[in-house]
């Protein structure tokens, strides 16, 4: 199941046709790099432009969101058994 997080991190990533693509983010002092990415999924909350993310790093799934009006990094949740 899914562990509620919500907590503000820092993404690295790189574009690659005009998408951005992360490649790694700092959660709670930690690198955490970006092994794969599951899912990219564009939504709105209200007027709020967002992005979501799905993507495993070191084994672990964690679901990221950028919203896309004030650049702010999110994230979400994550995996545990």
């Amino acid at each position: 199941m899914y562990q509620t997080i919500n907590e503000t991190i820092a993404v690295v990533g790189t574009y690659k046709d005009g998408m951005f693509v992360p490649r790694k983010f700092k959660w709670r002092e930690r690198i955490m790099p970006v092994d794969t990415i599951t899912l990219v999924n564009d939504t709105r909350d209200g007027v709020r432009k967002k992005r979501l993310y799905s993507l495993v790093s070191k084994g672990t799934v964690f679901r990221l969101e950028f919203d896309r009006d004030n650049e702010h990094w999110l994230l979400l949740e994550l995996w545990v058994e």
